[in-house]
């Protein structure tokens, strides 16, 4: 009975007819894990090391489509090279590093070098003192001995330097002409002196005379007025060639010019706020007065005169006899004299005493003095003009069209009273404010040129992430699916052959059942001369199934009458 059962079941099985096999299948279908446990450990080893294969496949497209393009910073030497990679860990940048070269994202290329720039981390190049320090092998002469310690000397000068706070980097040239012992020969040294300064940073006057001081004082017989110092954009700071003229005369024009942005920054602080930046021009023009002047006046004033000092002198002479030393005077005649004409009128016993009297005053007069001395400020203002134009404003019409009309009077003079307090004009220095509104010429640019679709920035990731994720799903569909359709559920490869025609006995060939199962040997099912069913070496439910198809396809005449057998046994 048991037997008849199993044959049942195989018969069942072949046919479709029975809902066992529907059930089966259904319960197979529950879960991959389920699934598994129906399949032998080959197919089960050969399926996992599939999916891991197909999964790593997968995992590398992922990766290669999200990894940016990386660009290289350059090739760097050893000591800037670890700068720079502290700078980089200290941002938290990603980099890649091969050798010498650091390599960037391509997007963030740009951002990096400008924050490099504003630490000072810019490549230098080499400083050319390789021979000088280089061990000759034979001794050192003493010409090289002497450049040695004026390298050394050079390397102190430029560290000093470095210390000040607005200079990220300093190099120092000394040329030290060899001694004389006829001092009518001897040359004097002279320096000059390279200065990296900070971005956005400069050195104002105190700065630049203090590295010349610096250098000056540190090499003997050297004067600072053959110092020279530059910047990294070529500006010169101090020049020991040139005359002072000269020199006087480009450090009076940068300060023109600086003067004249100051003003121009405060026209923008005054002008944006009101008409929006871009809708609007301005201009200064400075004349300034450089000449150094000094006046002294001393001035007197004949109102106000004052005693000074005086002198007075009095004499005063009474009956006094003649004396004096005889001689020629003394024996001329006396000089005729008055004689009363009435004698006798004075006392007759009385005699008339001569008297002499004498007064000398002297006097000095101080007048009022105002003594001034006056000093001029050299860099005055001697006149200021100011231009301004101010574009048209746009109005909507009636018809809804916009148009650019020009501002009204009312508020080119509100523009003009802003800009004279902002800019301290003053008309008895003759300046000029000149505020005019004019329509501006905008460029028609017209229609934006279209970029191609594959030159644009964002074609090439899409492109990339398209592709990976068309790979991984041809890996799902045409791979990973029919593996592990065949290898979980083979009953449904099979599905698509018509059951009618194997009950109608239709031959489906031996090619057919090579395809099934390449392994699977269709010519030794059959039945033997004793009636014996004949089955070649089965392992598995798959190769039964496939065994008792092929027997149905082989004999079916025989086979139809092998269930009708089992039938009437069943009954």
């Amino acid at each position: 009975m048991a037997q008849s059962n199993q044959s049942t079941d195989l018969a069942l099985a072949g046919g479709g007819i029975d809902s066992t096999d529907t059930d089966d299948q259904q319960e197979q279908k529950s879960g991959y894990l389920s699934a598994l446990n129906g399949v032998d450990v080959l197919r089960q080893v050969t399926l996992v090391i599939a999916l891991a294969i197909c999964l790593a496949i997968a995992i590398f497209i992922i990766i290669w489509a999200r990894q940016p393009d990386m660009r290289p910073l350059g090739k760097m030497p050893t000591e800037e090279l670890i700068q720079t990679l502290d700078f980089l860990d200290a941002q938290k940048i990603d980099y890649e590093l091969d050798g010498n070269v650091i390599s960037v994202e391509e997007g963030e290329y740009q951002n990096i070098k400008l924050l490099m720039a504003r630490e000072g981390l810019e490549q230098a190049p080499s400083s050319g003192t390789d021979i000088i320090m280089q061990d000759m092998g034979f001794g050192v002469s003493q010409r090289l001995e002497r450049e040695r310690l004026k390298h050394g000397r050079e390397q102190q000068l430029a560290r000093t330097i470095e210390e000040l706070k607005n200079v990220t980097r300093a190099k120092v040239l000394l040329a030290i002409p060899k001694e004389n012992v006829f001092a009518r020969r001897e040359k004097q040294p002279s320096a000059t002196v390279v200065l990296t300064l900070k971005r956005g940073r400069s050195l104002d006057g105190e700065e630049v005379d203090s590295v010349v001081d610096i250098v000056a004082s540190a090499v003997q017989g050297l004067s600072p007025e053959r110092v020279t110092v530059t910047d990294q954009n070529g500006r010169l700071l101090n020049s020991g060639s040139q005359n002072s003229l000269a020199a006087r005369s480009r450090k009076e024009y940068e300060i023109e010019r600086k003067r004249e942005e100051e003003y121009l920054n405060k026209i923008d602080s005054i002008l944006i706020p009101v008409v929006g930046l871009g809708n609007y021009t301005a201009q200064v023009d400075l004349n300034m007065d450089f000449s150094a002047v000094e006046e002294t006046q001393k001035r007197y004033n004949p109102d106000l005169p004052a005693v000074r000092s005086e002198t007075t002198f009095e004499e005063n002479n009474i009956g006094g006899l003649a004396v004096g030393i005889p001689g020629a005077l003394t024996n001329q005649p006396p000089v005729n004299s008055n004689i009363p004409e009435i004698a006798g009128q004075g006392s007759a016993g009385s005699a008339t005493n001569p008297s002499r009297s004498h007064k000398e005053a002297t006097r000095n007069y101080e007048l009022d003095t105002t003594i001034s001395h006056k000093r001029q400020q050299t860099g005055v203002i001697r006149r200021i003009s100011v231009s301004v134009a101010v574009d048209y404003v746009p109005q909507v019409g009636e018809n809804g069209e916009t148009t650019m009309v020009p501002r009204s009077v009312e508020a080119l003079s509100n523009i003009r009273r802003l800009l004279q307090g902002g800019v301290g004009f003053d008309m008895q220095r003759g300046d000029a404010l000149e505020v005019v509104t004019v329509p501006f010429v905008r460029e028609d640019v017209g229609e934006a040129i279209e970029v191609p679709l594959w030159e644009q920035d964002w074609f090439m990731k899409m492109l990339r992430l398209a592709l990976g994720a068309l790979v991984i799903i041809v890996l799902i569909v045409f791979v990973v699916r029919p593996m592990l359709k065949r290898l979980i559920y083979p009953d449904d490869t099979l599905e698509e052959y018509d059951e009618d025609a194997l009950s109608a006995g239709v031959d489906i060939g031996d090619s057919t059942l090579d395809m099934l199962n390449k392994d699977f040997d269709s010519a030794a099912v059959g039945f033997s001369s004793d009636g014996t069913l004949q089955l070649p070496d089965l392992h598995g439910d798959e190769d039964l199934l496939k065994a008792v198809r092929a027997l149905v396809a082989n004999e079916p005449e025989l086979s139809s009458q092998v269930v009708k057998a089992w039938l009437t046994e069943d009954d």
